[in-house]
């Protein structure tokens, strides 16, 4: 089975706040859950088993020893100077284990599998593992691999079942915007080595194509000027309503009818 695209992490200083704008806005977001083997907890966004996670540091210790493991979300989070706004993608596999060997022999650096849960509110948790990967220098970090306990079918029905997951709710995530100062070299090397289709070049942006998200590469100096390179937006269709944005520090919600 090919990578899939799971999730994109915001960096915010409130969980909580953020989760009550959004709901405002009318994208349904719930309450995560605590990572207590980092000292972080979340909100969450899902839209089918996409989702945005939106998530903060409670633990300071704890998040500082998490922030030594390389390429990590924390490690990136931490040599960004932690600053706030959207972060990281993470891919979604059923084979990490014949990922990691696969990035081995390619000369990656690469730590993992490692066992990950965190605690929902109800008091049930979720399990996956976690791999990550990398080479010194690179201006922009590669996604981060996850291998979920449960398979598509279980995991969409506790969504439903514990209302994380609002089936009233017709808003679908599609894209993901990224800045680079280099489009042509990182849109080839994240091709290459996620074993993407060949990307497809528009008037203003490159894209590559996952199977169910869409990725596109900016060249914007302006952009660039004030934040890393990374991912800046999210594209969200919604079935109804108006054309508009949401904005948070160095995040964009872009929601088109």
């Amino acid at each position: 089975m090919s990578l899939q695209f799971d999730h994109l992490v915001q960096q915010v200083l409130s969980p909580e706040d953020t989760k009550v704008f959004l709901n405002e806005h009318h994208i349904h977001t719930v309450n995560g859950g605590q990572h207590t083997m980092w000292g972080t907890y979340n909100t969450l966004s899902y839209f089918g088993l996409t989702y945005i996670e939106q998530i903060a540091v409670y633990d300071r210790d704890l998040f500082e020893e998490a922030a030594k493991l390389p390429y990590s979300l924390h490690h990136s989070f931490k040599r960004g100077k932690e600053q706030f706004g959207f972060s990281r993608i993470a891919l979604r596999t059923t084979n990490i284990e014949g990922e990691a060997k696969r990035l081995r022999a390619l000369g990656f650096e690469v730590y993992g599998p490692d066992a990950c849960s965190r605690t929902r509110p109800d008091g049930s948790v979720v399990e996956w593992k976690l791999l990550h990967f990398g080479k010194p220098n690179l201006a922009i970090d590669f996604p981060f691999f996850i291998e979920w306990a449960d398979g598509d079918d279980v995991r969409l029905a506790q969504l439903e079942k514990s209302g994380a997951l609002d089936k009233q709710q017709s808003i679908s995530m599609n894209s993901v915007q990224f800045v680079v100062r280099n489009v042509d070299e990182t849109v080839a090397l994240w091709q290459d080595v996620l074993q993407l289709p060949a990307a497809t070049l528009h008037e203003t942006y490159t894209s590559l194509q996952l199977p169910n998200m869409r990725l596109d590469f900016y060249d914007d100096n302006e952009i660039l000027a004030d934040k890393k390179e990374g991912p800046f937006a999210v594209t969200l269709t919604i079935a109804t309503g108006e054309k508009r944005t949401l904005l948070f520090p160095q995040a964009l919600y872009y929601i088109n009818p």
